[in-house]
């Protein structure tokens, strides 16, 4: 109990101090607010998207659904124990969740939303107008970039861990700007296009830039950068400077390379369409050039 004692109260702005005790430092209690609003995220999505609700719209497919439960998932996982127990005494812990939220929970939420459902929203010209230039390829790039850099500055992020409601405001930005970053890929809206496969590439690439300067600079620092971790008790011996390098090289490399695998994966779809067309393309004119038989 002495270690308890000497705890800063803040602590407790990521749960009960029993977390602190016993092998997994997690009191496995779901916050009711994170539980209630998954729940009608869920639920509204299940209501709107029932077979026989839409005639004459394109139906939900499975895939959809199971993209848009899983992004579901990934916030419950991202807000609930024990990683949400695990945020308030590991860096390497807030970085994980911060992870899931902006790179998991987005884009399959995306990907699992009809276009349908959305284009309601395009019948107020303001909401088009400034939806199509929210979710053009420079501003889905920089605007995400400038808020992750910005709140990744220690006094900032410290405030964050210290001031309950500054907290929720980082998440939520974290995750709304995570959509607009998704959107040149796998925005579900035609009317707010995507970009070419190849700038589709050059904008994956350049989503490294962000985490790999944050991360790095995180990594290489010699000194805890962020004060509210310093008198924390260390889980599993964890010591403060290696929780920092852990969660830098989570966004240095971790992020980087999901994001240059997809580059990848991106890059190769796209070849191979173009090569199928190619050889779409040589044998009908093959078979153009072929001379007719004259059936008499």
């Amino acid at each position: 109990m002495t270690i308890l004692k000497s705890l800063p109260a803040v602590v407790l702005l990521h749960g009960d101090p029993s977390l602190l005790t016993g092998p997994f430092w997690t009191t496995w209690s779901l916050d009711a607010s994170v539980a209630l609003g998954v729940f009608a995220l869920v639920a509204g999505y299940i209501f709107l998207t029932a077979p026989g609700r839409r005639t004459t719209e394109q139906p939900v497919s499975t895939g959809q659904r199971a993209a848009f439960l899983a992004g579901c998932l990934g916030l419950l996982i991202a807000l609930g124990p024990p990683l949400e127990d695990w945020a308030g005494l590991l860096l390497a812990g807030h970085m994980t969740q911060h992870i899931l939220l902006t790179m998991m929970a987005p884009p399959l939420l995306l990907l699992g939303t009809p276009a349908w459902l959305l284009r309601p929203l395009l019948r107020w010209s303001l909401v088009n107008r400034i939806g199509y230039l929210l979710t053009r390829p420079l501003v889905a790039l920089v605007l995400p970039a400038a808020v992750f850099i910005l709140w990744h500055m220690p006094a900032l992020y410290d405030a964050a861990l210290r001031f309950e409601p500054l907290h929720i405001v980082q998440h939520q930005m974290y995750i709304a700007t995570a959509f607009l970053a998704w959107w040149p890929l796998v925005g579900p809206l035609p009317e707010w296009p995507r970009p070419a496969t190849l700038a589709q590439c050059l904008y994956l690439f350049a989503q490294t830039l962000p985490g790999g300067l944050v991360g790095s600079f995180l990594s290489l620092a010699q000194t805890g950068l962020y004060p509210y971790y310093r008198d924390l008790p260390r889980m599993w011996g964890v010591s403060l400077g290696m929780d920092q390098q852990i969660a830098g090289l989570m966004m240095w490399v971790g992020a980087s390379t999901v994001y240059l695998v997809l580059t990848a994966v991106v890059f190769f779809r796209w070849a191979a369409r173009e090569e199928a067309k190619e050889r779409g393309q040589t044998w009908s004119s093959t078979r153009s050039s072929e001379p007719r038989q004259d059936s008499s």
